[in-house]
């Protein structure tokens, strides 16, 4: 059974918005998009059908097969307040468990994205963040209503495919 059966089409909709919110909040945040972010972003989207959590496996996985569709509809709205419109749906109708994970599977996309593009040291490890990235990387934490002691629990590298695989089967 879809966990999504709990939602209206115009919610799921709504949902289906919020990893390319994060996405544009994070890779827009220094006004350039470069293809290190594009490709990180893509690239969870292609393995959304391993995520072990079943509610936010659903959700990129729709985005995935729908990707064209939405990334239109993901221009209209602001992402944050787009952020936080969806949170207020998932709180009321999805499980503590599962509104949990997937907020920290989509804040962990985010990530994924800022630590994607950057400074890369010689060995091609770490990444510099910019400081637009991590503010807006801070207000979607917020947004999403994640507090530091739930992120550092993700965040345990630099690496962003580490924090990725941990959420996959």
């Amino acid at each position: 059974m879809s966990l999504l059966q709990r939602y209206s089409s115009e919610e799921v909709s709504t949902l289906n918005l919020v990893p390319l919110w994060v996405f544009y909040a994070v890779a827009g945040a220094d006004s350039v998009i470069d293809q290190r972010e594009i490709s990180a972003f893509k690239n969870m989207l292609k393995e959304a059908d391993r995520l072990k959590d079943q509610f936010s496996r659903e959700i990129l996985t729709a985005l995935y097969d729908h990707f064209d569709d939405v990334v239109l509809k993901s221009k209209s709205e602001q992402p944050i307040p787009g952020i936080e419109k969806a949170m207020d749906i998932v709180s009321r109708k999805s499980s503590p468990s599962e509104s949990e994970e997937f907020k920290l599977v989509v804040f962990s996309m985010g990530w994924s994205v800022a630590a994607a593009s950057g400074d890369f040291t010689e060995t091609g490890e770490g990444s510099n963040i910019s400081d637009e990235e991590i503010e807006n990387l801070t207000h979607i934490a917020d947004a999403l209503s994640l507090s530091m002691a739930k992120l550092r629990k993700v965040i345990v590298s630099n690496d962003a495919s580490k924090i990725w695989n941990v959420f996959l089967q």
